[in-house]
């Protein structure tokens, strides 16, 4: 898949988990400081970050490939953006830490899974069979 093909659901993807924390955080219901609330918020910045290694991971067909030239600057991005989102999340807008911790546990679990899923390959067959 290209990245135009599987880029666009993954930002609208990160939109619509974005929006959902939103609506939480503003619910009289709610609030900031409500489990829920954090763990949507955990669960977008592990989106987010999804999204960043998506994006700033070199592909394998990329000609020249350099360590410090293709692969760090990517990691570099990635690290200031998450820590960045994380702590605008827990301390800027005082969401619940344990509850933020366990939504971005969670998503990044599932996106490992869908990671590992994706790569999978169909067996060979042997010559014999």
């Amino acid at each position: 898949m290209s990245i135009g093909k599987t880029g666009v659901p993954l930002v609208l993807g990160f939109i619509a988990t974005a929006v959902i924390t939103a609506v939480l955080y503003a619910a009289p219901a709610f609030g900031a400081r409500h489990a829920v609330t954090g763990m949507a918020a955990g669960a977008s910045v592990a989106y987010l970050g999804f999204i960043l290694c998506f994006f700033l991971m070199p592909r394998p067909d990329e000609k020249g490939f350099s360590f410090f030239t293709s692969y760090l600057p990517g990691v570099v991005a990635r690290y200031v953006v998450l820590i960045g989102t994380f702590c605008a999340v827990i301390f800027w807008l005082k969401m619940e830490a344990l509850s933020v911790l366990l939504g971005a546990f969670a998503g990044m679990m599932a996106a490992a899974f869908v990671s590992l899923v994706k790569m999978r390959r169909p067996a060979r067959k042997s010559p014999g069979a």
